[in-house]
């Protein structure tokens, strides 16, 4: 049946929510730590709160299960470091980790971003310990601190502001979640670095695009009809 007028894709809604989806791009945004990125005051006052509201609108990610870990249910935590912070962490990780590769990106990152937000899941069960239906349970669990990290990274983008979703490197660690006062039982899925001034072709700031927009199927490769059964 061919879509008409009046279906929900011609809708300002839906037009809106995909070209988001399309224009979320991965930049990762570096500076020389010796000479970190100077973002204005006035600039944080006014984009610190709207990281912060993106967060609080990310947290409408649906979740299968009840955490409930401390009396909050969603199984997601998130924690925001501020530029000011970031680049006081950008100094102390050689320092901190003395086995810390002289190519590592974290410094130069963590001395360029406007805020970084750590996004940590709570597993439930022991991963190594929990039978069938306990690994589905936390599977869930991952799965929808995954969703919470998509929603905020579309929020920020509809912004304006610049993301980039890294692993973590050194904040994974135990000793790094001692150190910013993380309770150890929170699993580390994303830190998403994000960039104040995405347009802005400051002195000493260099941006790298992810490596991987260009390289992606053709819908058809991945899209499948389930139209027939096997007996």
């Amino acid at each position: 049946m061919p879509i008409s007028e009046g279906d929900p894709i011609h809708s300002n809604d839906y037009s809106t929510v995909a070209d988001v989806i399309e224009r979320r791009r991965t930049w990762k945004v570096l500076a020389d730590p010796i000479s970190p990125r100077v973002l204005p005051d006035e600039l944080c006052d006014r984009l610190d709160p709207l990281v912060l509201d993106a967060i609080v609108q990310s947290g409408w990610a649906p979740f299968h299960y009840s955490r409930n870990h401390e009396g909050v249910a969603v199984p997601w935590r998130f924690h925001i470091v501020n530029s000011v912070t970031c680049r006081k962490l950008a100094g102390k990780l050689p320092d901190w980790f003395q086995d810390i590769n002289p190519n590592n990106k974290l410094p130069a990152m963590l001395s360029a971003c406007g805020a970084l937000v750590l996004v940590y899941w709570l597993p439930q069960f022991d991963e190594e310990t929990a039978k069938q239906k306990q690994v589905q349970i936390n599977e869930e669990h991952l799965a929808a601190a995954s969703c919470a990290v998509q929603n905020l990274l579309l929020l920020l983008t509809a912004a304006g502001l610049g993301t980039y979703w890294s692993s973590g490197g050194f904040f994974r660690t135990a000793e790094m979640s001692e150190k910013l006062g993380i309770d150890p039982g929170e699993k580390l899925l994303a830190a998403v670095f994000v960039d104040y001034l995405p347009e802005e072709a400051a002195e000493g700031v260099e941006r790298i695009g992810g490596k991987h927009r260009e390289s992606r199927s053709p819908h058809s490769k991945w899209i499948s009809k389930v139209d027939a059964l096997n007996d």
